[in-house]
């Protein structure tokens, strides 16, 4: 596997104590400070993305869902106007 060139940045204030606590775990797991603080924030990044692109329903959530899918309601006036916006014609 080839080298990855990394040059995006995020920079962090912190306190010497915690810097130290950081390089010191770091060493002692034998990765660099850097791959120590993104792995855990790249993990829970994952997680928060996941939470908030699915929708979860309940038993009665589900039944309601599937009952308009069968038999959608007319389009509102808001419904017809949101689907002229040109990012929804696309889709048509």
């Amino acid at each position: 596997m080839g080298t990855t060139l990394k040059h995006a940045r995020i920079e962090l204030k912190t306190t010497e104590d915690m810097k130290d606590l950081i390089f010191r775990a770091a060493a002692l797991m034998g990765i660099d400070a850097t791959a120590f603080v993104l792995a855990p924030a790249a993990e829970r990044a994952q997680q928060v993305i996941a939470n908030y692109s699915a929708i979860q329903l309940g038993v009665e959530g589900q039944r309601r869902f599937a009952a308009l899918m069968k038999q959608p309601p007319e389009p509102t006036q808001a419904m017809k106007a949101l689907g002229e916006l040109p990012d929804f014609k696309e889709i048509r």
